[in-house]
C-alpha cells in the first residue's frame, strides 16, 4: 500500500465518523455497543504475490519441460465472506476473538517465456484476536493478530496436471501469520461499519510437476469493509 493509498484511506475514516456525529447508537452490555456476540459480512480488495525459486531432479519417466523462472505476473482480485466472534470491554480498552471465512482469489504465474504455472489463491479460513480500546462511545480502533489458512491450488505446468485430464493437481492450505489495524463506528442500534487492512505472511512450500520441482512462498494484504451486527 503506497503513503497516498494509506492517507486516503485514513482521510475517508476521519469523514465518516465526524458525518455520523449526530447519531447514536444503543448501548449493549455494560454500555458499550461493541460487547457480546456479533457476525458480520466483509468485502475485501486483495494483492496477491508469490516468489518462487526452481529446481530439478532426474527422473527418466517425467524429463524437465521448465527451464527456469524468466518472468512473474500477479494479480489481485476482490472477494467477500463472512465472520464471527465475542467482544469484551475493559474500561475503555476493548478485546475480541473472531473467526471469518473469506472467498478471494489473486493469483501469481511463472514462465519460461513457452511454459507456464499459474499459483491461485482460491480462499482463506481466519482466526483473530483484536486488541483496542473505544475513542468515543460508538468508535473503536483496534490492532489485530491472528492465524490464516491460505487455500492455495495449481494444475501444475501448462495446466497439464488438471483432474479432468487425470491429473493429480496441487490443493494445499497454507497456513500464515496475520496483522493488521482498522476502527469500528457504531451508526445504528445494534449494527456498526468496519474498515481494515491486513498483510499475511504465508508459509512456503514445495509443488512437483514431473522433474521440476517449485519452491513457493506467497504473500497477501486487505483493505477490507465490513457490516457488523451485534447481538444484544
Amino acid at each position: 500500500m503506497t503513503l497516498n493509498r494509506i492517507k486516503l484511506y485514513i482521510s475517508i475514516l476521519i469523514v465518516t465518523i465526524l458525518s455520523l456525529n449526530t447519531i447514536h447508537a444503543k448501548a449493549g452490555v455494560d454500555g458499550s455497543p461493541f460487547e457480546g456476540s456479533y457476525l458480520g459480512f466483509v468485502t475485501t480488495k486483495s494483492t496477491f504475490a508469490a516468489v518462487g525459486t526452481l529446481g530439478q531432479f532426474d527422473d527418466s519417466d517425467n524429463p524437465s519441460i521448465f527451464n527456469s523462472i524468466a518472468s512473474t505476473t500477479s494479480k489481485n482480485s476482490y472477494g467477500g465472506g463472512f465472520f464471527a466472534g465475542y467482544g469484551l470491554k475493559f474500561g475503555s480498552l476493548y478485546t475480541s476473538a473472531e473467526g471469518a471465512f473469506i472467498i478471494d482469489k489473486g493469483n501469481t504465474i511463472f514462465s519460461d517465456g513457452t511454459n507456464t504455472i499459474k499459483f491461485a489463491k482460491s480462499n482463506t479460513l481466519d482466526l483473530n484476536l483484536r486488541g483496542g480500546m473505544e475513542i468515543s462511545d460508538r468508535a473503536l480502533v483496534f490492532a489485530l493478530i491472528g492465524y490464516s489458512g491460505t487455500n492455495i491450488k495449481s494444475d501444475g505446468i501448462n495446466g497439464r496436471q488438471n483432474k479432468d485430464a487425470g491429473g493429480i493437481n496441487y490443493n494445499k492450505r497454507l497456513t500464515s501469520f496475520r496483522y493488521g489495524a482498522g476502527i469500528e463506528v457504531a451508526i445504528y442500534e445494534n449494527i456498526a461499519i468496519r474498515a481494515e487492512y491486513t498483510r499475511s505472511i504465508i508459509g512456503s512450500d514445495i509443488y512437483i510437476d514431473g522433474s521440476d520441482l517449485f519452491s513457493i512462498k506467497p504473500k497477501t494484504s486487505r483493505i477490507m469493509f465490513s457490516v457488523v451486527l451485534h447481538m444484544y
